[in-house]
């Protein structure tokens, strides 16, 4: 019995990191493309997208400190002889102790995220992000075919996010290019599959835009 309990603990051990890694980076993906009205799960996002951009929440400083903190605990834990364990050798101390600090860490990664896409959303409303030309290739309806074309030849579209089947652009508004602008999703088949407009402000104490 406690063998088939000691591999469950190793299992859920083994697999902890890699359900924070992918927990960052969907709560990454999703406070980002919720900038701009975009409900993730009506997104399909390939595993692989998921965790290259999990690591942006996890560089961020506040999430670093915290690891650290836990470093500078789990050391002292272990060299201060926390005694109490019970008949099973478990330090029940120590387990609620883990327990609070991995909600606290789950907590952490989530605002550390909401930041970090803030911020990059903010570079596409300022015109920092990447120039993006998708090329339509298939019929469109005149209205979105024609203000998508028009923001392409004045070089004002800014790549929001591409995935395998689609790709979000922004289209930034030429009087106020950082407040409004109109979104488009464009299909790997280079036809408008959706478009919306779209209103941004900036939070106190964030750079704005002058352009």
């Amino acid at each position: 019995m406690n063998g088939i309990r000691g591999a469950l603990v190793d299992a859920v051990i083994a697999a902890l990191p890699i359900a924070i890694v992918f927990f960052s980076g969907w709560a990454y993906l999703s406070s980002y493309l919720g900038e701009f009205g975009v409900d993730a799960t009506e997104v399909t996002v390939p595993l692989s997208t998921v965790l290259v951009y999990a690591f942006i929440p996890l560089e961020s400083p506040r999430v670093l400190i915290f690891l650290m903190i836990c470093l500078v605990v789990t050391i002292l834990i272990a060299y201060g002889g926390i005694s109490g364990t019970n008949e099973e050798g478990v330090n029940p101390f120590v387990i609620s102790l883990s327990f609070i600090a991995l909600v606290l860490f789950l907590f952490i990664i989530k605002s550390a995220a909401v930041g970090e896409a803030r911020a990059m959303a903010n570079f596409v409303w300022t015109g920092d992000k990447a120039q993006s030309v998708p090329v339509l290739i298939t019929p469109h309806a005149e209205e979105p075919y024609r203000e998508f074309e028009q923001c392409r030849e004045r070089r004002g579209l800014r790549q929001i996010i591409g995935f395998p089947d689609r790709m979000y652009v922004l289209c930034r508004d030429t009087d106020l290019p950082c407040l409004r602008g109109r979104m488009f999703v464009v299909s790997s088949a280079g036809a408008v599959i959706y478009s919306a407009l779209q209103n941004h402000s900036f939070n106190e104490g964030e750079e704005g835009c002058e352009k």
